[in-house]
């Protein structure tokens, strides 16, 4: 009896074993798939946040996304800045190129100047005449502009405009006598249209490259204004217009 106990005894005992092994792997992974999810939430979290802190606040290559943003907002600033439009006016002075001629108001109504947005400058005579705005300056002496960029003007005696021309209003609706858009190029009124543009429209400004002011219609529609911003529709070589922000418009006036 004593024999086959000993027998099962020793039969038993690595069964044992096997069963406290067996247990032991059971728990063990148990803990190590605790430990694991532990630690790495900790390594994960605050490791993760510092290096993002100190990334967004010292890192070079963290301040090179904002450089894209700040060279952004200048152009923005510039284009905003290049989209402003001056206003200015121009008089006749002893530089420009003066022509004497006849009287060419005569008995004829004056009528308040096109291309001057201040009172006292009018328009009169004959439409050939290109008097775009004219002033009483002395007595019965008259000027009037007929070509801003090439400093051109006329001058004539006329008792009619001297007796009318104080009384005249300002022209709320005038229109530049010249324009300069980008790169210098000026541009300037023409009285007809005679010419052939892109889809049939017209122009009332021609431009001293070639280029032209197109409208669909009516010279008044050249112009879009929003707030300081005047914008026109540019033609090169009878192409299709581009929206071009004018630099400065200039009026007849002092």
């Amino acid at each position: 009896m004593h024999a086959v106990r000993r027998a099962l005894a020793a039969a038993a005992a690595p069964l044992l074993i096997a069963g406290l092994a067996a247990c032991g792997s059971s728990e063990e992974p148990a803990a190590t798939e605790q430990a694991p999810t532990v630690e790495g939430t900790d390594e994960e979290q605050s490791p993760a946040e510092e290096p993002e802190d100190d990334g967004e606040e010292d890192s070079p290559s963290a301040e090179q996304p904002e450089e894209p943003e700040a060279s952004d907002d200048a152009g923005e600033t510039g284009a905003a800045g290049s989209g402003t439009t001056s206003v200015e006016h121009l008089w006749i002075d002893d530089s420009w190129t003066i022509e004497e001629i006849d009287d060419i108001c005569g008995e004829m109504d004056l009528s308040p100047a096109h291309y001057s947005d201040q009172e006292g400058f009018f328009s009169c005579g004959p439409t050939a005449a290109s008097a775009l705005a004219c002033q009483v300056e002395a007595e019965n002496l008259v000027r009037c502009i007929t070509n801003a960029p090439g400093r051109s003007a006329i001058s004539f005696t006329s008792d009619k405009a001297a007796e009318d021309a104080g009384a005249m209003p300002a022209n709320e609706d005038a229109l530049p006598i010249q324009v300069t858009l980008p790169e210098g190029v000026t541009c300037q009124p023409i009285s007809h249209d005679h010419d052939q543009h892109f889809e049939d429209m017209f122009s009332w400004y021609s431009c001293d490259d070639g280029s032209e002011l197109l409208t669909d219609k009516d010279i008044t529609d050249t112009f879009a204004v929003e707030g300081e911003t005047w914008t026109v529709q540019r033609s090169v070589d009878k192409g299709a217009p581009e929206e071009v922000v004018a630099e400065t418009v200039t009026f007849a006036g002092s």
